[in-house]
């Protein structure tokens, strides 16, 4: 049978959370799919973290400026007459032109993800220009799109007026086999995976671990960005900046509680791949961060702004290992009954077949 070609764009394809998820599927769909990846800015970094993919990275990138550019829509029907893919799947604000771009005659299925909000893009603080922007461009005929969090099928729904039928929740999903549980000893190490933006709040991480004062602790934060620098500026004793990296599977083996500050997240792949590890989770209550973990470690997920909240929760459970164990054996469970791999990857196989198949019904 020949293989279903899609067609996915990305604003960047650098390693986030929806480039993470797309590396998963795409190992975990098998031969029975080829992907090609163009990337709005140019960038495919995130094809180093998985080399044995068979990915056809596209060359090229799009003019920034202006919503709707000449030049990109016609790049965007030029690689689609080219290509001949069977699905399209945008990702983010950044790749909405290709909306605009599929229509017409030669048109194909097409399926848009909304991951994350920046600053200007949280739920009860949106960009106006966007939000307009996307009710219009989500009213297209036969466009599907995906939430993987119940906050931003909420907003799909009541901001963005998408109809129910054409809203697809699906949460995101890790290879639990990869993140062993066990129990851990010694000073607390307290951790986070994050790219170091302005929304992730590390900053905000940084003053609670000062403020908590846990003797012989650390502080590890796993990721890079443009906040790192100013960061590290801060000069708190105990923090370890590791870095970005390919696998966080051995720097979360080496703490013993999971820490999220941020401003604005739906369904953070770090924290399912922190659960899956057995850790207990401080975090501020953002997305479906709450209903994510386990019942008896929501106390520990708390108010955005409430920065002495989050520092009671580092200092609980850094000093309560009988807690810490409980909460981390319900969140490895969780994790793994809700939050696995092969029932992400069930879910948008049958989307994607679903799409095209009715595609192909409607031409024949």
């Amino acid at each position: 049978m020949k293989p279903l070609h899609l067609l996915w764009a990305f604003s960047s394809f650098t390693l986030g959370g929806a480039q993470r998820r797309f590396l998963s599927l795409a190992e975990a769909l098998g031969p029975t799919y080829r992907h090609s990846i163009f990337a709005m800015d140019g960038c495919h970094d995130a094809a180093n973290a998985a080399p044995h993919l068979p990915l056809d990275l596209i060359e090229g990138k799009a003019e920034k400026g202006a919503l709707l550019s000449r030049a990109n829509l016609a790049m965007m029907r030029g690689l689609m007459a080219e290509r001949q893919p069977d699905l399209i799947l945008t990702t983010n604000w950044g790749s909405i032109e290709w909306i605009v771009a599929n229509t017409g005659a030669q048109s194909v299925p097409h399926i848009h993800f909304e991951d994350g909000f920046g600053p200007d893009e949280r739920p009860d603080a949106q960009n106006p220009k966007r939000l307009w922007t996307r009710r219009v461009l989500f009213r297209k005929p036969g466009l599907h799109c995906v939430a993987p969090s119940q906050v931003l099928e909420n907003v799909y729904r009541r901001a963005w007026k998408l109809p129910a039928a054409r809203l697809h929740y699906i949460p995101n999903g890790v290879d639990c086999t990869r993140f062993a549980a066990h129990p851990r000893n010694g000073p607390p190490v307290i951790g986070t995976v994050a790219a170091l933006r302005p929304e992730k709040r590390i900053d905000r991480l940084i003053d609670a671990f000062a403020l908590a004062a846990i003797p012989d602790a650390t502080l590890l934060i796993i990721g890079d960005g443009p906040e790192r620098a100013a960061l590290e500026a801060r000069g708190v004793p105990g923090v370890e900046f590791a870095g970005a990296t390919n696998d966080v599977a051995p720097f979360l083996a080496r703490m013993t509680h999971f820490a999220m500050s941020s401003d604005t997240e739906q369904m953070p792949i770090s924290l399912v791949e922190a659960m899956a590890t057995g850790l207990p989770v401080a975090a501020t209550d953002v997305g479906d961060t709450k209903i994510m973990v386990c019942p008896e470690n929501r106390p520990f997920v708390t108010p955005l702004e409430d920065t002495g909240a989050l520092v009671q929760s580092l200092v609980t459970l850094a000093t309560d290992p009988a807690l810490c164990a409980r909460l981390g054996a319900a969140n490895a469970q969780k994790a793994q009954d809700e939050y696995g791999l092969d029932a992400m990857t069930s879910r948008y196989d049958a989307l994607f077949r679903d799409r095209v198949g009715r595609q192909v019904a409607l031409a024949g």
